[in-house]
């Protein structure tokens, strides 16, 4: 996949938003479900909410929250327990502040009202920018419920993903390479625009 980097001066344009996707400590450096893999993303996601907050850009982040007897843990193994550490968003992204948090319940953050009131308070928005963890899962599930949404509300949105700000798990039975490289082909041929990092200028 032949990926080329995008001019973060086309962000500047009144009509796009950031989506941070689970980069909390349960996914990057405690309990069952953390990964070095998905940690590697955190400086590249730091660097996008700075330039959002910066220019006064709206920025949402999804922190998976659960309860103690959660259906999803028939599927995943228990995980970021609401009021845990594993909850929380990465220490660094907190302290770069400037996003409106929202807890979610299952793999789609889509399906949050919060997210659905922020999308349909924000009409000007043409542009949302993607990032965090797990690409294969709560990246990819994100992003096509949110285009196939567009879609069918007839709303023009251009869902950019830059590959260098979005990673996945190792684990036996999942492939990170495997899944990264299927996950990534999915959503560029659902219309997803990845590109392969921002640039960004003094």
């Amino acid at each position: 996949m032949n990926l080329t980097p995008t001019d973060s001066r086309i962000l500047l344009d009144g009509k796009t938003a950031l989506v941070i996707v689970d980069m909390i400590n349960g996914f990057l450096t405690e309990g069952v479900l953390a990964s070095p893999r998905s940690a590697s993303v955190l400086p590249e996601t730091e660097t996008l909410l700075h330039f959002f907050k910066m220019h006064h850009l709206p920025c949402v982040a999804f922190a998976d929250c659960h309860e103690p007897d959660c259906i999803e843990f028939q599927t995943f193994p228990p995980h970021c327990i609401r009021g845990s550490s594993e909850s929380r968003i990465a220490p660094s992204l907190e302290a770069i502040g400037g996003f409106v948090r929202i807890e979610k319940n299952s793999t789609n953050g889509f399906l949050t009202p919060e997210f659905q009131a922020f999308f349909t308070q924000h009409q000007e928005l043409e542009r949302i920018v993607v990032c965090g963890v797990c690409t294969d899962i709560c990246v990819m599930q994100f992003c096509l419920t949110l285009k196939t949404y567009c879609n069918q509300q007839n709303r023009k949105l251009e869902i950019l993903l830059p590959v260098n700000a979005v990673e996945t798990y190792d684990a036996p039975g999942h492939d990170a390479e495997q899944m990264q490289a299927a996950a990534l082909q999915i959503m560029a041929q659902a219309g997803i625009h990845l590109t392969s990092e921002m640039i960004y200028h003094d």
